[in-house]
């Protein structure tokens, strides 16, 4: 009866309990410790993906990566092609939030390789020692740490997309002198990307359609090392340290035939640069107190900076609008963590500032027009306090509180604070099924994007689905009350089947509205009302070796049902899809030592009704194949290859607007993506 609590309290003190041994006391987990058995065992729910099932498929980045992860709903930035969910997914590194980009910006999560990674979490209700802001769930990505002495790993990747080139270098090295240990990576990358797309525009006055030609270059170097000192067996210290250096150029054509003409009536040259900087450096002390007793404490600093330049030419006018944004993060926290009886309680703080400053300079054939700027300054707090009860053998009940505090510097001072309590149950029905049930309230608040009055603008390409882009001052955070339920039955091949669901219930949903002003069409966050969003899951992993030797099976899916409640009118919650799957399957050749599988991605589509503004926009549903072979060639080299969206999933849009109730204008726009392979050579010493 002893044994599973005290796993659980040192699983919970460290994510890497898996992979370290630690004898102090009590307290005692083996490496053996598979991450099925700490999903099992977890007191809170949590779905745990290894490394090697996040680089199979070729993902480029973590962005993409996280696109196939169940139960993650992060969004992909500009362009239709994100992941449905609008962003909800609050997404960690190594338990660090990842921080907010100005409007043009790119992800950090795009300096990433899955190569660094170790494994994903993902929490689908938050909990009280996560931030509350954690509306849709929380995604943490665990980085490497060192496990072996004396080991190098190299991978090089090469391929193409639509006949543009595309590679990469990945370099890690990992070892131990007496007390240190470490482990260093390199990525080096330098990918180019070729699509088309199509705009049909049917008005009052006619129509006209627009034919897309993009094509874009993306380069990246990451460094990144984790330092471990361990001077005595209670005490700990871990230096995490990140550089990310990125640049892009992205250069495009659209040709416009207006009424059936053959000849282009219009024409735009688009070139789009940028380059950027990110910085993660943290320092981090554990302290065995005792066998049942550990505190730690974190001091951490993130920069983020980015700076873009969009060019547009039509005729003898040249537009450009030149974006800088810088984001700094600077902050501590601690907690303190105790066993106590069929207790393990855990406290703690984090304190943190935060600082984001925009600038926005417009010129026309070379004179200035206009220079918007944008500063924010966040001083954050919070303190909270989650007690683990083990009731019984079959039974844990995880309740927490937290408490955080926003003191906003941004045009006029706010502050913002709130409760935010949950409450998880963990029921084992038998040694191989569980039930699991939540409840948690957590918040979204708007990011500077959405509060800057500062115009992101499309310039010469300004339509319905390529709007100016502001932001609203007087927005509103979001609040939820979020309820899931959930059966888990793992089995002895250290697979699962799980099936679940949650209910959402939304006070002042945010909601980007498009409207016209007369000139031209401009989008803007809006509190839209109260909304809600119910949702079942269904998740399988499962070998098949019974029937066909090293064959293996996995999929999931999500069924979504919303509404909203506005101006006394209910509806969708915009850009909502119905529904959404994952299915894929891998079979191994031990003889041969081959393993190839494939794995199909489907996002069914939405219709959205008529908004305030008086929009109303669909997408169709669209899928994604991938299929991959890995070969290991002897101990040392394993060579692989991706075959990437071969069935060029297209997604197509459709918008419309409403004039005092009649049909104005239509919009239908394409975007074309293409396959691509990608060969690799990887090495390990």
């Amino acid at each position: 009866m002893l044994r599973r609590p005290l796993i659980l309290f040192t699983c919970t003190l460290s994510l890497a309990c898996a992979q370290e041994i630690l004898q102090l006391d009590k307290i005692e987990v083996e490496d053996h410790y598979s991450v099925i058995e700490e999903r099992k065992d977890n007191s809170i729910a949590k779905r745990i993906i290894q490394g090697e099932e996040l680089t199979q498929y070729g993902d480029m980045n973590a962005l993409e990566m996280l696109k196939r992860t169940p139960g993650v709903t992060i969004s992909a930035g500009k362009g239709k092609k994100g992941a449905p969910g609008k962003g909800y997914t609050k997404v960690l590194i190594d338990g660090e939030e990842v921080s907010t980009t100005s409007r043009r910006g790119g992800s950090p999560l795009e300096q990433i390789s899955p190569d660094m990674i170790d494994r994903v979490e993902v929490m689908s209700n938050g909990s009280a020692e996560y931030s509350a802001e954690a509306m849709g769930g929380i995604v943490n990505i665990v980085l490497k740490k060192p496990k072996a002495d004396g080991k190098t790993t190299a991978k090089l990747t090469g391929g193409a997309y639509n006949e543009e080139p595309m590679g990469s270098l990945y370099v890690q090295n990992e070892g131990k002198s007496g007390e240190i240990s470490y482990v260093i990576n390199a990525t080096l990358s330098d990918n180019s990307q070729a699509d088309d797309g199509e705009t049909r525009i049917t008005s009052l006055g006619g129509y006209s359609t627009e034919m897309n030609e993009n094509r874009g270059r993306y380069r990246g170097i990451n460094l990144n090392t984790k330092i471990l000192y361990s001077p005595t067996t209670k005490s700990k210290y871990t230096f995490d340290g990140s550089l990310g250096l990125n640049d892009s150029n992205n250069d495009s054509v659209e040709n416009r035939y207006s009424n059936g003409s053959s000849v282009a009536d219009r024409t735009i040259h688009t070139h789009n640069e940028g380059e950027g900087i990110t910085i993660f450096t943290k320092l981090k002390g554990e302290h065995h107190l005792s066998g049942t007793e550990l505190v730690e404490w974190k001091l951490k600093w993130h920069e983020n900076d980015q700076e873009g330049d969009q060019t547009t030419l039509q005729s003898a006018t040249k537009s450009d609008q030149k974006d800088k944004n810088s984001f700094r993060v600077f902050g501590v926290d601690g907690s303190y963590s105790r066993v106590q009886g069929d207790h393990f309680i855990k406290a703690g703080t984090d304190i943190k500032r935060l600082t984001q400053h925009d600038d926005v300079t417009k010129l026309t054939n070379g004179t200035l027009t206009s220079i918007e700027e944008s500063s924010l300054r966040e001083n954050k707090g919070a303190f909270y306090i989650q007690d683990e009860i083990t009731v019984s053998d079959t039974m844990l009940i995880t309740p927490g509180i937290r408490y955080e505090v926003t003191q906003r510097q941004f045009e006029t001072d706010k502050t913002i604070d709130y409760w935010a309590p949950s409450i998880h149950a963990l029921y084992r029905l038998s040694p191989e099924d569980n039930l699991r049930a939540s409840i948690s309230k957590t918040v979204k608040l708007p990011r500077l994007a959405e509060l800057s009055s500062t115009v992101d603008s499309s310039l010469v390409q300004n339509d319905l689905n390529h709007p100016d882009v502001t932001g609203n001052p007087n927005l509103k955070e979001e609040e939820a009350l979020s309820y899931e339920l959930r059966y888990e039955h793992f089995f002895e091949d250290k697979g699962i089947v799980s099936v679940g669901g949650f209910y959402r219930v939304i006070d002042d949903k945010i909601e980007k509205l498009t409207t016209w002003n007369g000139t031209r069409y401009v989008e803007r966050p809006e509190n839209a009302g109260k909304g809600k969003l119910a949702s079942l899951e269904f998740e399988l992993k499962k070998s098949l070796d019974t029937y066909v030797s090293g064959l293996g099976i996995f999929g999931n899916a999500t069924f979504q049902h919303s509404s909203l409640m506005t101006d006394g009118v209910k509806r969708t919650i915009k850009g909502t899809s119905d529904y959404l799957y994952n299915i894929g399957i891998d079979h191994r050749l031990q003889t041969y030592r081959l393993t190839y599988g494939a794995a199909y991605r489907y996002v069914g589509g939405y219709d959205d009704p008529i908004d305030a503004s008086g929009v109303a926009e669909s997408q169709e549903g669209y899928g994604t194949l991938d299929l991959y072979a890995t070969k290991r060639l002897d101990d040392t080299y394993k060579v692989g290859l991706n075959l990437k969206n071969i069935t060029s999933s297209t997604i197509t849009t459709t918008s419309k607007r409403y004039v005092t109730g009649v049909l104005n204008e239509t919009q239908v726009d394409q975007e074309n993506s293409k396959f691509h392979f990608l060969v690799t050579l990887e090495g390990r010493w």
